[in-house]
């Protein structure tokens, strides 16, 4: 009877493992779909030209080289972060999501609106950083009172 117990344990123990390992690979395979990691890159990528581009109006040559070496520095810990955190996004789909609600994203990723989806969504996401950046000097103004506002408020 122990014997058969831990048999059972054993097959139990061992088909979980599989499950689990399937589980993975399937959510690897929804990664890969999704496609997020390229996406964030190529989103950096379309920005880094807006970016050194506004701040290369102001500097010298030698500014403009030191700024461009360090988008690039800054470019590559991107790229180390992303590696990094994909294993602990492998764990937490694994955590939220079950074998059937990957499957279903899988199925949704492999479809023309989700092919679609993964193509757009890079460049609605540059879209929206471009009108932030646009708009952030006049955010600023509307942060930063007038100096004789300020005085007026201590008074």
């Amino acid at each position: 009877m122990k014997m058969l117990t831990f048999v059972l344990f054993f097959c139990f123990g061992l088909l979980t493992c599989g499950y689990s390992q399937t589980k993975q690979e399937s959510i690897k395979e929804l990664f890969q779909l999704m496609k997020q990691d390229s996406a964030i890159m190529k989103t950096f990528d379309s920005l880094i030209p807006m970016i050194t581009q506004k701040e290369n109006q102001s500097m010298d040559s030698v500014a403009k080289e030191k700024a461009e070496g360090s988008m690039m520095m800054f470019k590559g810990i991107v790229k180390v972060i992303i590696s990094m955190v994909t294993e602990e996004r492998i764990k937490l789909y694994d955590r939220y999501y079950t074998q059937d609600e990957i499957n279903q994203l899988i199925t949704f990723y492999k479809s023309p609106i989700g092919r679609k989806y993964v193509t757009t969504n890079p460049e609605i996401t540059k879209d929206i950083v471009m009108k932030i950046l646009k708009d952030l000097p006049d955010l600023k103004k509307k942060m930063n009172p007038k100096p004789e506002e300020q005085q007026g408020s201590t008074k």
